[in-house]
């Protein structure tokens, strides 16, 4: 369920008008560009009002439906970007997110933002145990957004809430895929040093999320 906080841009406005300083998160709990944001385009007002009073955002978002607002997003100072990509495999990431966005949409805003001289950023997350943590995807969503010209990138290991692990379970049994595993503490140390060593090897620099 989605509900939509139809005055949210009103708020922020009483709110920096207050001379609240600082940055302003969008997409710190749910995604700010989901499809129902084509009409409302509170994203967007948000956007408007931040840049009018000059607060600094950061996004973190799915969809490519952020390139809408990238004539705002290449003017705003200290403005940031972050696509979440979980894998660069197609049916994969269909059954991981359905009704997100492909990976290949994904990478190719990544691209469009890169070039645009906003500052933005790969996430890759969740990294699901046995499912989309093998090195080849790893290093292949690392290519495909260097080649697009991203300088960072973020990872999250997956974390199994009840909820979301039962949703997901179902998903990947549905489309045919082996559930998630429990991941070895070395594993993780693994991925840590492959996509180090990636990020180093293409010019980016790479953060842990958490």
């Amino acid at each position: 369920v989605v509900e939509v906080k139809a005055n949210i841009v009103s708020r922020l406005k009483a709110e920096l008008e207050k001379g609240v300083t600082g940055v302003y998160g969008l997409g710190t709990v749910t995604d700010p560009y989901q499809p129902v944001d084509q009409e409302y385009a509170l994203s967007r007002g948000c956007l408007s009002m931040l840049k009018r009073y000059g607060g600094r955002v950061s996004i973190l978002t799915k969809a490519d439906l952020v390139l809408r607002d990238l004539d705002l997003l290449r003017d705003m100072s200290g403005a940031e970007v972050g696509v979440t990509i979980s894998c660069p495999d197609e049916r994969l990431a269909a059954a991981i997110e359905p009704g997100a966005p492909s990976p290949s949409r994904r990478f190719r805003a990544l691209k469009e933002l890169s070039s645009n001289g906003v500052d933005c950023y790969l996430m890759i997350a969740p990294v699901i145990p046995g499912v989309s943590d093998s090195d080849a995807m790893l290093a292949e969503s690392l290519h495909r957004a260097a080649a697009g010209g991203v300088t960072r990138v973020m990872w999250d290991m997956y974390n199994p809430k009840p909820l979301a692990h039962t949703r997901l379970t179902e998903a990947l049994t549905t489309a045919g895929i082996a559930p998630v595993r429990a991941v070895p503490s070395e594993r993780r140390s693994e991925i840590r040093v492959l996509l180090a060593r990636e990020c180093s090897a293409s010019g980016m620099t790479l953060a842990d999320a958490f």
